[in-house]
């Protein structure tokens, strides 16, 4: 692939590297993405002659011929050819990750390796007896990096440096920018940081020059696949508090297993082969699934940019605290942000969203007209965990979906504990969406302001919108399927019987046809901007009947249970065909046919994992969404995983975990672990079609145990290796 922005991460360790080649450096930092600076790596070899050949990552020395890079889950390698030798030099970054494996996930360490091989030949060189053989390479690696202690002896490179704990984005060729950032906040807590880039060869020599330090190595030119590299673990540590968790200062929680830089190398290097082993297990099983290309690009970037944004600490009491960043504008667990992440989460790792559903319930206001609770958008900024940073509330769209997590949540795991503990929590959230609709519509008329905080103001914020009516009514849904169990059957009742009347309303009023309107009331009157306060400049708002993307945003995680659809069918599939046809552009789908340009890739992913789910015959534009990627990550633009066109510069996004639901989707697992008897899983999978889907959601990690759902060309369907009993359904 050529040469792109790339994040590389550890997940709630903070440490990561942010390769940025046509910049010629790395963003680098012990706490990652916007507590980074630049660093000059170079990596390369010595000619015959002299001539020093390096990897984009550097300022000093002529690059390397043709470089690529080659990505995989966890890993990114980089190629460079020397003409001049005909020699072929690799660079390999490997984050180790396998899931729920806490200890090997934690570990602030990334392994590197570098091989230099031989090659026949090298485009351009036509007359191949101008090239030098060699047996031997001259290999080296110099640091260079601001405001940082660099010192090389014996078989490293060791690193200190303070990072202030202000996070900041900074634009390229910008000065640093935060409009966030407290006005009072003239010098803030640093934390200080040790690193060490340690080789694991025996012939490793250290040196230290005017302008910086490094290793050298001679490395044996070998043949392809040997097991000849120079071996090195790249390890950071730093013991300092990181978050402000409601006052009280939390370090990472690694700490509790590494106290020390020292005890970081000793663990990377005496674990290497066991942890690289089973991190490159995981890469193969997710290799042999059937996707497309750009969906694997989508896949990887979107996992490390989930990666780089987490944390994960330590409280006083010793409880664990997980969350992450909202990219660039550093939110902390964004509720809509999380609900597209959890496929993610329900994929590899639920424990991880139990976390976080657990912790949200100590940010939710009560609302007094209702008897019932507004769920904060947010629970805080950059490194302060308190109270909502958003501009305002959004409380239908984040009630809605915490109940729809909850649900699937408990239903998905089998794990009633977080529902028996928080049930009088959902009723609360469920009082209030039964509060909205104001006039018994069906429709929700207060609390309508959105996540779409791009989009038209029929979208944004209007009264009696669509897509929220339908979220709100698979809210109510699985609210009284909840609350039912944990007898409170009045608000159960309730919500059945509204669940019932409502959705016959949203069909008579919204259905346009062959499509739905994005809101029933377009009169403007008394409506105001959420963001200005200021009444809108128009009496009917304009867009009111759109076609858009977001009508079926509440029904991909019923499915993911089983929950059988209560709107008609067969307009849900037009809608989101029709959406697709008025909306499309080269890079996806805008939020509606009157913006064409407003996209999330996240919510195009989202919608795709929904249409194959109902049935729907979507068509595959992947490719679209990739391009986005590339164009903002090459021409000088740096923006990791970014979710938006032009029209944002909100970037180094994680919602692109939602790339997840491709092995949940493809397979079209529904599980349910809390029906009578054993639990109910079934599997959907196209037939005539020569695939193998790992069963990621049903796997034993500890004993890497994998189900791998097979079909073959005849539609022939099994299941190698079932740990437990699984339907195979046919559509």
């Amino acid at each position: 692939m050529l040469l792109t922005t790339w994040p590389l991460a550890r997940l709630g360790s903070r440490f990561g590297l942010l390769f940025e080649p046509q910049h010629r450096r790395i963003m680098h930092s012990a706490l990652g993405r916007f507590l980074d600076q630049p660093l000059d790596l170079a990596v390369g070899l010595i000619e015959p002659d002299g001539t020093e050949r390096v990897m984009p990552f550097t300022q000093h020395g002529e690059l390397l011929y043709g470089c690529e890079q080659r990505e995989r889950i966890n890993s990114i390698t980089y190629r460079g050819f020397s003409e001049q030798t005909g020699l072929k030099l690799e660079l390999n970054f490997h984050s180790p990750f396998y899931p729920q494996d806490e200890e090997l996930c934690l570990l602030p360490a990334i392994y590197v390796e570098v091989r230099v091989t031989w090659m026949d030949r090298i485009r351009r060189m036509w007359d191949q007896t101008q090239m030098i053989p060699c047996e031997d390479a001259d290999l080296f690696i110099r640091l260079q990096r601001p405001d940082t202690h660099l010192e090389s002896k014996e078989h490293g490179i060791f690193m200190e440096y303070d990072v202030p704990l202000a996070p900041r984005y900074q634009r390229l060729g910008a000065q640093i920018v935060d409009v966030d950032a407290p006005a009072n906040e003239v010098d803030p807590p640093s934390a200080h940081v040790r690193e060490c880039l340690h080789s694991l060869n025996e012939n490793t020599e250290a040196f230290q020059d005017e302008r910086s330090v490094g290793l050298r190595l001679t490395l044996p030119v070998t043949e392809e696949g040997s097991g000849t590299k120079w071996r090195l673990v790249w390890a950071a540590h730093t013991s300092d508090p990181i978050l402000d968790l409601n006052g009280e200062r939390a370090p990472l929680r690694y700490t509790r297993h590494w106290p020390n830089l020292e005890t970081v190398i000793e663990q990377a290097a005496a674990q290497r082969d066991q942890h690289l082993a089973r991190s490159r297990r995981f890469e193969k099983v997710l290799e042999q699934t059937p996707l497309t290309r750009s969906r694997w690009h989508l896949l990887v970037l979107g996992f490390q940019q989930f990666l780089a944004n987490t944390f994960w600490c330590t409280r006083a009491d010793g409880s664990d605290w997980f969350g992450e960043w909202e990219g660039s504008k550093r939110f902390i667990n964004t509720v809509d942000v999380e609900y597209n992440v959890s496929l993610l989460y329900l994929t590899i790792w639920p424990g991880l969203l139990r976390m976080i559903l657990d912790q949200w319930t100590g940010h939710a206001a009560d609302h007094a007209a209702s008897g019932g609770a507004i769920l904060q958008h947010d629970v805080g900024q950059n490194l302060t965990v308190g109270a909502q940073a958003y501009h305002h509330d959004m409380p239908v769209e984040e009630n809605a979906n915490y109940l729809l997590l909850l649900h699937t949540y408990t239903h998905w795991t089998g794990d009633e504990t977080l529902l028996q503990t928080h049930a009088e929590f959902a009723r609360k959230l469920a009082e209030y969406l039964i509060w909205t609709d104001r006039d018994s519509s069906g429709f929700p008329s207060e609390g309508t302001a959105n996540t779409v905080d791009d989009a038209t103001p029929a979208m944004q914020y209007a009264r009696k919108q669509t897509y929220l009516a339908i979220k709100r009514v698979v809210a109510l849904r699985a609210a009284s399927h909840m609350l039912s169990r944990m007898d409170r059957e009045e608000t159960a009742s309730r919500c059945r019987t509204i669940v019932d009347q409502a959705v016959r309303q949203i069909e008579a009023e919204a259905w346009m046809g062959d499509h739905y309107a994005v809101c029933v009331d377009p009169d403007a009157t008394g409506l105001t901007d959420v963001w200005t306060g200021k009444p809108l400049p128009y009496e009917r708002l304009p867009g009111w009947d759109d076609y858009s993307i977001y009508t079926t945003n509440a029904l991909l995680l019923p499915e993911l249970i089983g929950r059988k659809l209560h709107f008609d069918s067969e307009h849900i599939i037009t809608d989101l065909t029709s959406s697709i046809r008025e909306t499309v552009t080269p890079y996806g789908c805008g939020h509606s046919s009157s913006q064409p340009n407003h996209i999330r890739i996240s919510q195009n992913l989202w919608r795709d994992h929904t249409g194959r789910y109902l049935g729907a015959l979507v068509p595959l534009l992947e490719g679209r969404y990739w391009d986005l990627q590339l164009y903002s990550n090459t021409n000088g633009q740096s923006f990791g995983f970014m979710d938006f066109y032009i029209t944002s510069e909100s970037c180094f996004y994680s919602r692109g975990a939602v790339a997840f639901g491709y092995f949940l989707a493809g397979p079209r697992i529904q599980i349910d672990r809390l029906t009578e008897g054993e639990a109910k899983i079934t599997i959907t999978p196209d037939r005539y079609r020569h695939s193998r889907w790992p069963l990621l959601p049903l796997a034993d990690w500890t004993a890497g145990k994998i189900p791998i759902c097979c079909v073959d060309s005849v539609g022939n369907i099994r299941i190698e290796g079932e740990l437990e009993p699984v339907q195979i359904k046919q559509r």
